[in-house]
C-alpha cells in the first residue's frame, strides 16, 4: 500500500501530472454548470400560476355546465338540453393577515406556515371562478313557461342575474 502511495507522490510532481488534474478540474464544473442549466430549463417548462389558475377554471366550468345539464334535463318539458357557461375570471385565493400595530403606525403581512420543507401563506377562503354567462339549448326552448322555469333553476344555482343567462329551442 506504502508502494502506491509513494509512486502516487512522484506522480504529482510531474507538470503532466498537474496539467492533466487541472484538465479534469475544469471538464468537471463545466459538466457540473451545463447540468444546472439544463435543470434551469425544465423548471422554465412548468406551467405558471397563471396558466394553471386557467385550467382550473376551465374545469370548474366544465363541471358546472355537466351539473346543470343533469339538473335541466330532470325539469319536465326541457327534454335534451346542452349548456355553455363562461368564465369572466379564474379562481381567486384570499390569504389570511396580520396586523402589527405600533404607536404611530401599523403593517400588514401575510400570516406564514410550515408546511414540510416550505413555508406558504396561510389560504383564508378560495372563491371560485366568476361567470361571466349560461346558453342552455333545450329541446323545450320554444316554451315560454319551460324557459321561466330554466332560468329560475340556472339563476339559483349559479347565483346569477337572469340578464346573464340565455335560452333557446334546439333544431
Amino acid at each position: 500500500m506504502n508502494e502506491y502511495i509513494q509512486r502516487f507522490k512522484e506522480l504529482a510532481k510531474r507538470p503532466v501530472f498537474l496539467k492533466a488534474a487541472t484538465a479534469v478540474g475544469i471538464i468537471v464544473i463545466v459538466l457540473i454548470l451545463i447540468s444546472d442549466l439544463s435543470d434551469n430549463k425544465k423548471d422554465d417548462s412548468n406551467h405558471t400560476n397563471e396558466e394553471i389558475n386557467f385550467v382550473t377554471a376551465d374545469a370548474y366550468a366544465s363541471d358546472m355546465e355537466s351539473q346543470l345539464k343533469t339538473v335541466l334535463m330532470s325539469i319536465k318539458g326541457v327534454g335534451k338540453a346542452d349548456v355553455m357557461l363562461t368564465i369572466t375570471s379564474t379562481e381567486e385565493y384570499i390569504y389570511a393577515e396580520t396586523v402589527k400595530k405600533g404607536t404611530s403606525q401599523s403593517e400588514t403581512g401575510y400570516v406564514i406556515i410550515d408546511n414540510g420543507s416550505q413555508k406558504e401563506a396561510l389560504v383564508k377562503k378560495i372563491k371560485n371562478p366568476s361567470i361571466g354567462g349560461v346558453v342552455i339549448v333545450c329541446e323545450g326552448g320554444d316554451d315560454p313557461r319551460i324557459c321561466e322555469k330554466i332560468y329560475r333553476a340556472v339563476s339559483t344555482a349559479l347565483n346569477i342575474s337572469t340578464s346573464k343567462i340565455y335560452v333557446t329551442k334546439m333544431k
